[in-house]
């Protein structure tokens, strides 16, 4: 695994791209400390499903709409307010 300062990342990209192109992974380090890693695109995946089998993370079920994030949300029917003093009524 290679490591690189940011500043060093910035300017010499196209060396450590083609790094991670031969199946490299590349620590990215800001003042000294790790803050991101590049690595090559299969090897991600790989990682998700090794979370999945451990239990720590879980699979998509379907493909995400592709409206998921321009989509409006629903507005509430009653005010925030309203429903938080409904429900501590009830408790009184």
């Amino acid at each position: 695994m290679k490591t690189a300062a940011v500043t060093d990342l910035k300017n010499r990209l196209s060396h450590f791209l083609r790094l991670v192109a031969r199946g490299e992974t590349v620590t990215v380090l800001d003042r000294g400390r790790p803050v991101a890693q590049i690595s090559p695109p299969g090897e991600a995946a790989s990682e998700l499903h090794q979370l999945a089998q451990a239990g720590l993370a879980r699979l998509p079920l379907r493909k995400a709409p592709k409206d998921l994030w321009t989509r409006r949300l629903p507005r509430a029917k009653a005010s925030v307010a309203q429903a938080l003093d409904s429900d501590r009524n009830d408790r009184i």
